[in-house]
């Protein structure tokens, strides 16, 4: 542990992962003193990649989308990576049993759709980049979809490339602006080496700025205003700070904060409801089918997609890194289903892969899967509903994460809310020093 009680470090931030590690780079860029608290053993996060028998297996289904990757640029990380193939499979079928697939092309010229639910298809895809979504933040998707799609099945299928583009399996309550804004953003890249890769950038761009990391390092307790702040630490030592950043959940932020947030911020916070699903990631020795590169459920809410056909993921030219995933309805607790979600990505496997059984070279399931820490509600008034990165109510206090500020989802929203609660810091100080002067 850091034996420096009497050290005031300009900026604490709480967590390694991309988002604390982007900030920590802005804000030792500016000068500052920046300290990097992590519980656990390696900065990473959700981004950490586990090698498997050799293969570089990110934690279930990630893809890099052009935005985070510019933000990731602009602090001299360049994720290298392979941009995955438009074509793909849409699985029909609400049980294995009844699975069958279809290219988008097969969708267009076969008969499971019908002459007016092919145009409307083909109409909503064409109008998606015209459409205002300032007017629908406040709007959710399913009643956007209902008044603005006719037909049930183009509605399916355009909640299918919502999940794939936002994680979120919640119609009835995500926003519409917001998902149709993420939707725009369809260029994406599965990283050479996993998202490992992007990790080891940002720590080596921290550490080069002069960033310094400590490692299970779990914070406490947050007190005090700035310029006086304090984090505890779970073994009991005290680290002063003249700003304090945290990017952990809504709901871990409020447990850490010994001073309580404005009522109206604070209660933002409680209600937030974050979003799982349930991922099977298999390394196999070849693939049975090496054409079904990537696959989307219609009827249920899948994802299957081989990561090594673009990325290299693994010295073994024979690997195949394939990630199976099922969207969890929003705030769907760790319950008895496990076995049934295991089941049924397994049989999505048989349905794509068949004889992927026998190829497996190591294989993980994981149940319950964080994939983001709160759903873009329209109740709320979608991206520019979330909460600011000051904390209102608590001086001198910070937060960043993907349900935080005004811009993106997922590692998008991470990044911009880090750069953002950075900017915000300095800006503060600036004032600060003024008024003093």
């Amino acid at each position: 542990m850091l034996q420096q009680e009497e050290r005031i470090w300009d900026a604490v931030i709480i967590g390694a992962g991309a988002a604390g590690l982007l900030a920590s780079i802005h804000l030792a860029k500016a000068g500052w003193s920046v300290l990097v608290l992590e519980k656990a053993a390696a900065p990473g996060g959700r981004a950490v990649t586990a090698k498997l028998e050799g293969a570089a297996v990110n934690l279930g289904a990630h893809a890099l989308y052009r935005d985070a990757a510019q933000l990731l640029r602009e602090v001299g990380v360049n994720p290298s990576g392979g941009v995955p193939k438009l074509s793909g499979s849409f699985v029909f079928g609400s049980v294995p049993a009844s699975f069958h697939a279809l290219p988008l092309l097969g969708l267009m010229l076969g008969r499971t759709l019908a002459w007016s639910e092919k145009m409307e298809l083909l109409s909503f895809a064409a109008s998606l980049r015209r459409i205002e979504t300032e007017p629908l933040q406040c709007v959710a998707l399913e009643q956007f979809l209902r008044q603005r799609v006719r037909h049930q099945r183009v509605r399916n299928v355009i909640q299918t490339f919502v999940r794939v583009s936002t994680y979120c399996h919640a119609p009835e309550t995500v926003s519409a602006g917001a998902v149709l804004e993420q939707l725009r953003k369809a260029s994406v890249i599965y990283p050479d080496g996993g998202w490992q890769t992007i990790v080891d950038g940002l720590r080596a761009q921290a550490e080069n700025n002069g960033v310094a990391l400590l490692m299970h390092a779990g914070a406490q307790r947050i007190s005090g205003s700035t310029p006086e702040l304090a984090v505890e630490l779970k073994g009991g030592e005290r680290i002063r700070a003249r700003h304090v950043l945290c990017t952990a959940g809504p709901k871990q932020l409020l447990e850490l904060l010994d001073t309580a947030p404005e009522p109206a911020y604070a209660a933002k916070l409680r209600a937030m409801t974050p979003l799982y699903a349930a991922c099977l990631d298999v390394v196999l020795d070849g693939l049975p089918v090496p054409k079904t590169i990537f696959a989307l459920g219609v009827d249920r809410p899948l994802y299957y997609s081989n990561h090594s056909s673009v990325a290299r993921l693994s010295p073994n030219p024979n690997h195949a890194v394939i990630h199976a995933m099922q969207y969890l309805p929003a705030g769907t607790q760790l319950q008895g289903e496990t076995e049934a979600w295991e089941q049924e990505l397994e049989r999505l496997l048989d349905f794509l892969q068949p004889g992927w059984r026998k190829r497996i070279v190591a294989r993980r399931f994981m149940p319950h899967m964080l994939v983001a820490n709160a759903v873009v509600t329209a109740q709320d008034g979608g991206l520019a509903g979330r909460p600011a990165p000051a904390v209102a109510g608590v001086p001198g206090v910070y937060a960043a994460g993907d349900w935080v500020g005004e811009e993106g989802m997922l590692l998008n929203a991470s990044l911009y809310s880090a750069r953002r609660a950075a900017q915000c810091m300095i800006e503060s100080s600036k004032a600060h020093n003024g008024m003093r002067e």
